[in-house]
């Protein structure tokens, strides 16, 4: 698992999410969506109702890590970090 916080372009070791229902029911279709293929070059973005707050997600494989390059410089560096 890995976290980056964009705004600070760092790592987010421990993480936690208040989500209403409908946001939890969002995060649950779009995750199902990404694991039917998980090799697709796909991710997804919820919004808080307020659009203040943001959620994007993708999945990673050990085929995608092949390809790291194709990430930029900064999800190059938190995709490699330990």
């Amino acid at each position: 698992m890995r976290m980056l916080d964009v705004e600070s372009k760092s790592s987010v070791w421990n993480l936690q999410l208040y989500l209403t229902v409908a946001e939890a029911k969002e995060l649950q279709a779009e995750l199902s969506k990404l694991l039917d293929n998980p090799e697709e070059n796909e991710h997804f973005h919820i919004m808080s109702e307020d659009s203040g707050r943001e959620i994007s997600c993708s999945i990673i494989t050990p085929n995608k890590m092949e390809h790291i390059s194709t990430y930029t410089k900064l999800e190059q560096q938190i995709l490699t970090e330990k």
